[in-house]
């Protein structure tokens, strides 16, 4: 979905520098409006005008890290250190050069006079809209430190999230792996030895051994054009990727894979929720929060519901009603929303469901492998044997000849 960056007037006489997620710039002046904001200039941002920080060397930091100083800069903040000061310590203890030059350039800025959501905005691959956006509300009435302190527990979960994901997936992958690579060397090397050998008693062989010896072939002597031809798949790929509409057909297929599909809906919607939770429990109005929450979804199809539901909350709508417009959230999740509505606990319950999704996602995912394991090995088992029986009856018919 398009950016838009903006600059309007709020009824209050505020003005305001932002960008808006909108499928068109008519939409998101029609959103602009709802919000009761008068829209003085906007336009499209490309991805080259899009603010990023300048390459340096050395590895990025991870989101551990990023949580990790953003909680410190909290703590630091709580315990009355000026933010210059504090941002000063920790650019210079970053472990990530590339993280220490970026806050190095927010220090520099705010210093300078400029606001710390603005400074984060400039810096989009280390902090998120979501960060921007709590530290705006935090420096518009609200605490920066217990800001930052909700913003750091929502990416260290997050964070969690992903380790125990990649934990579950990494033994499978790794079979995976050893499979690929034992069928590539016994078809590019074992083979190509016993087919001479074949070929030069002039033995009969039946036509599972002829079949790999011809794929075999293949291999060996066209290896360039798999090579040519998966580099062009993988350029192919990310340049659809890259598109919305190609990454909008990706995320639906995504979501429709059996058994992988649900993991991945659950996942989505976990983070959605958490990042409702967070911004909702900060002050966020719902009309942003659905906007930030949608972005931060990190899927298309979810990201489109999402921004249909905050125009629907922006003509009158209830959230609970918006959402089950938008047709991506189970029956307990809009339950919950509506009685977080009727009781004035909406955070709260969001992070209970929050809570409940995280840990079925974490036991779908073991699920999962726990079927896919086996299967794997299995499958591995059968095609090494197949390879192998390919090959011994060949030999045994030609000991059977020499006798």
């Amino acid at each position: 979905m398009p950016l838009y960056a903006y600059k309007s007037i709020t009824h209050s006489g505020a003005a305001v520098s932002d960008r808006i997620d909108a499928t068109s710039e008519e939409q998101a002046k029609a959103i602009l409006r709802l919000r009761g904001e008068h829209v003085i200039s906007i336009r499209e941002q490309t991805p080259n005008q899009l603010p990023s920080l300048p390459l340096a060397r050395g590895k990025k930091a991870s989101v551990d890290e990023v949580a990790t100083t953003i909680r410190q800069l909290s703590i630091l903040i709580r315990a009355g250190v000026p933010l210059v000061e504090g941002l000063t310590g920790l650019s210079e203890q970053a472990r990530s050069p590339i993280f220490g030059k970026a806050l190095e350039q927010i220090t520099s800025d705010v210093s300078q006079g400029a606001a710390l959501s603005e400074s984060f905005e400039k810096h989009p691959a280390f902090f998120p809209r979501l960060a921007v956006e709590m530290a705006r509300v935090a420096e518009t009435g609200g605490n920066l430190a217990e800001s930052l302190g909700k913003l750091a527990e929502h990416m260290e979960k997050g964070a969690e999230i992903v380790r125990k994901i990649k934990g579950a997936l990494a033994y499978p992958i790794v079979v995976l792996c050893i499979s690929f690579i034992t069928v590539l060397v016994m078809v590019t090397f074992i083979l190509p030895r016993f087919t001479k050998l074949f070929d030069k008693m002039g033995a009969k062989v039946p036509w599972t051994t002829q079949a790999l010896m011809n794929i075999s072939h293949i291999f060996t002597t066209y290896w360039y054009l798999f090579i040519i031809g998966a580099v062009a798949l993988f350029y192919l790929g990310r340049r659809l990727l890259s598109t919305p509409t190609g990454r909008r057909r990706f995320d639906a297929v995504t979501l429709r894979v059996p058994l992988v599909g649900d993991v991945v809906n659950k996942i989505v919607l976990s983070r959605v929720l958490a990042c409702m939770s967070t911004l909702l429990g900060s002050g966020v109005p719902m009309i942003r929060t659905l906007e930030i929450a949608g972005a931060a979804a990190n899927n298309e199809i979810v990201k489109d519901a999402l921004q249909k539901a905050s125009a629907d909350v922006a003509e009158g709508d209830a959230t609970s009603q918006s959402l089950r417009a938008a047709e991506i959230f189970p029956p307990l999740v809009l339950q919950m929303v509506a009685s977080g509505e009727k009781t004035g606990e909406l955070p709260t319950m969001l992070e209970y469901v929050c809570a409940l999704y995280d840990r079925e996602t974490e036991a779908k995912v073991k699920s999962l492998t726990s079927i896919i394991e086996p299967i794997m090995i299995v499958v591995l088992g059968v095609i090494v044997g197949f390879i192998a029986m390919s090959v011994i009856v060949p030999i045994y018919s030609l000991v059977g000849g020499v006798k």
